[in-house]
């Protein structure tokens, strides 16, 4: 075998390792085959992740749609908000608000707002509360109806809340009524009550004729009286009854006409159509709705002593507590109680003119020597303490210092309707007159009134 020289084999082991490299660094033939096989991108979590991908693209693009439009949503209906309390007997303000839902705080700002909200102290039972409140449970509005015709309005505002009252739009319409006294019907209120006439009116009417008639004791079988006055509507519904207008008694074939006058000062009063006042120094009777149980008689059999006594003043029998007036304009002497009159009043009338009120359960608030009180003031109430086998008033009248009956004495009248203010009177109340005689003892109806 031959050999080699070293140095020429190391040369080439050399020489073969670097084409080894050589080989090896070129790139290799593609297979065309295997270029053309698709290859598979079905794998099931990537599919998961692009459909979620998907639907939060949805949603995004949902919320930019909500967005760029104005949000609107449905009113509320006012009704549904308001919450309406009752007043109870014995209820207070607290009490209420806290029956509405409402904090002391609440109802601390409300009553804050001062002048305007006094009448929420005077609330009455019977009578209604509304609060409207929001979602929140805070008072946004309050509503106190103190009559048909008036209410409270309290509303919230930026700066707190705000009070106003409201004044419901009104229609008058003047309304006749005419009734008769009858065996079955023998008083002003039964014949009233009969008619249709209202018990506040059949007070008015007492209240316009009480100077010329005793309604305890005047009157008779066949009397007649029609009324002309007026009624308040609001909002189509009858809320409340105004003024007498005008009206007509006759009374033991007598004619009293009264027809109401307001002067250019705006003072009312009622007149005769001659223009005479019939107001008078003093009322007939002290008493309202009573009977008399015992009149004016110097030789009267007391019922207690049964013996003959003097009767100087009238009876009249009336429930226990009911109010007894002042005959006239005065101030008040007595006060006292003794076993003969029991609780008694004196009321001093300038210096010719007397009244006593005997048998009283109690003194009017107020009522003292030296109090001065107007005709009609609320005094007393009648009772049946001292010599008194029932509740009644026992009224004396005396004209310097002598006992008068009460029922036949003769009255000073007010003035009457000036010389200079006759013509105005007439022009005013001449229209008014008409219309009553036109129904009285007819049918009764009702009209609005004209414009003019």
């Amino acid at each position: 075998m031959n050999r080699y020289p070293k140095n020429h084999l190391m040369t080439a082991i050399a020489a073969a390792f670097c084409f080894l490299i050589f080989i090896t660094a070129l790139p290799a033939e593609e297979n065309s085959e295997t270029s053309r096989i698709p290859v598979s991108l079905s794998i099931k979590p990537e599919e998961t992740r692009a459909a979620a991908s998907s639907k939060a693209i949805s949603v995004a693009a949902d919320l930019e749609s909500i967005e760029a439009e104005p949000l609107t949503l449905k009113p509320t209906s006012l009704e549904d908000k308001w919450v309406t309390i009752s007043i109870r007997k014995g209820d207070s303000l607290a009490a209420i608000f806290n029956r509405a839902g409402l904090s002391p705080r609440d109802l601390h700002e409300v009553m804050s707002l001062g002048a305007e909200v006094e009448s929420l102290k005077k609330i009455l039972p019977k009578k209604e509360v509304k609060f409207k409140i929001d979602e929140a449970g805070k008072l946004t509005a309050l509503n106190y109806a103190e009559s048909p015709i008036r209410s409270l309005s309290i509303l919230r505002a930026e700066g707190g809340y705000e009070a106003e009252w409201v004044t419901a739009k009104t229609e008058t319409i003047i309304s006749y009524k005419t009734a008769a006294i009858t065996a079955d019907k023998p008083s002003l209120y039964h014949a009233g009550k009969a008619a249709g006439i209202s018990d506040n009116m059949i007070m008015q009417l007492s209240n316009v004729f009480q100077w010329d008639i005793s309604f305890a004791l005047d009157i008779r079988k066949d009397d007649t009286f029609t009324v002309l006055y007026e009624d308040i509507y609001v909002d189509g519904e009858k809320v409340k009854e105004g003024n007498i207008l005008a009206a007509q008694f006759n009374n033991m074939g007598k004619t009293f006409e009264a027809v109401r006058y307001t002067n250019e000062s705006g003072d009312s009063d009622y007149y005769a159509e001659d223009g005479a006042s019939l107001r008078k120094a003093f009322i007939r009777d002290p008493v309202h709705y009573s009977h008399v149980s015992s009149s004016f008689n110097m030789r009267r059999l007391h019922p207690i002593h049964k013996r003959v006594m003097p009767h100087r003043g009238i009876d009249y029998a009336a429930n226990k507590g009911t109010p007894v007036l002042a005959a006239g304009d005065g101030k008040v002497t007595i006060t006292r109680q003794n076993n003969a009159s029991g609780r008694f009043i004196v009321v001093q009338h300038g210096q010719q003119y007397t009244t006593k009120y005997l048998h009283l359960s109690a003194f009017a608030k107020g009522i003292r020597p030296g109090k001065a009180v107007k005709q009609g003031q609320t005094i007393g109430y009648v009772g049946a303490t001292g010599w008194a086998t029932a509740p009644h008033l026992h009224y004396e009248f005396l004209v310097n210092g002598v006992h008068r009956n009460p029922r036949t004495v003769k009255l000073p009248k007010a003035s009457p309707i000036s010389k200079s203010g006759l013509k105005r009177f007439q022009a005013m109340t001449q229209p008014t007159l008409a219309k009553l005689n036109s129904v009285a003892g007819g049918s009764n109806y009702a009209y609005a009134p004209s414009e003019d």
